[in-house]
């Protein structure tokens, strides 16, 4: 086994939940699209629709924007200090324009054309039976599966377009927080870390590295000004997992922007 380093998030506040949720998901679309297209057809309509629920059940477009005027503000701060790449920080700034700019427009309604398409209509209806996609019931799925790779995955990309700059901004977002850290290394004593925040500091994001062949994965749990860190066994899967009592070194991302 390579020794890679493997990184574990715990968001530390609803909104950064929510875009590490929509992240996760359009990353199960993105990987479904590009790997054995008919095969993973069905799954990328799932895929697909999990968004569009999540759009409608959440108000996370309301959400983005607020989250990208909040980092604008942070970044025009930063041009003040001499130490800063003023070049970078004009260049994030007007990324985030150009998605303001998009998201706020009032004819942008992510998830119409998924809404408004027929055929993921009736397959919506049918995937929340068991077997309910299967050629007797979705004749017209299965038509469709049938068209070329070309066609499909046109039709794919077409459907899902109305939502790519929701995407676009939630990873603009995630990767702006990701990279306002630093890793610092560190030491949990006999399998636990702890750490307060100061009360004028609002973390959004933990982010844990460990190594791959580490025998130990990390339990994290906290609030906006305190978290703590539980190193659990890597135990068979039928049995409950418990704390080591070793010492375990890690690098932390205590992500603040």
């Amino acid at each position: 086994m390579n020794n890679e380093i493997v990184t574990y998030e715990h968001p530390m506040h609803e909104r950064i939940r929510n875009l590490l949720r929509f992240e996760h998901l359009y990353n199960t679309f993105d990987y479904r699209l590009n790997n054995d297209i008919q095969k993973n057809c069905s799954s990328i309509l799932e895929s697909l629709l999990q968004i569009n629920d999540l759009l409608v059940r959440s108000d996370i477009r309301n959400e983005i924007i607020k989250e990208l005027k909040r980092q604008k503000d942070v970044f025009n701060t930063l041009r003040n200090n001499s130490e800063v790449d003023t070049e970078r920080v004009n260049m994030i700034n007007n990324i985030i324009d150009e998605k303001l700019i998009l998201l706020q427009d009032q004819s942008y309604h992510p998830g119409s054309i998924l809404k408004n398409n027929e055929l993921m209509k009736v397959f919506s209806q049918r995937i929340s039976i068991l077997g309910g996609t299967c050629n007797f019931d979705l004749p017209r799925l299965h038509y469709w599966l049938k068209q070329s790779e070309f066609e499909r995955k046109q039709d794919l990309i077409d459907w899902s377009s109305d939502l790519m700059p929701i995407k676009d901004s939630i990873y603009i977002l995630l990767e702006n927080i990701r990279k306002s850290s630093t890793p610092t290394h560190e030491d949990a004593e006999s399998g636990f870390y702890h750490k307060q925040i100061g009360v004028n500091i609002s973390c959004q994001l933990i982010r844990v590295n460990i190594s791959s062949i580490s025998p130990y994965y990390p339990d994290i749990s906290g609030v906006k000004h305190r978290f703590t860190i539980r190193f659990m066994k890597g135990v068979d899967s039928n049995a409950r997992p418990i704390q080591t009592h070793n010492d375990v070194h890690f690098e932390l991302c205590c992500c603040i922007l």
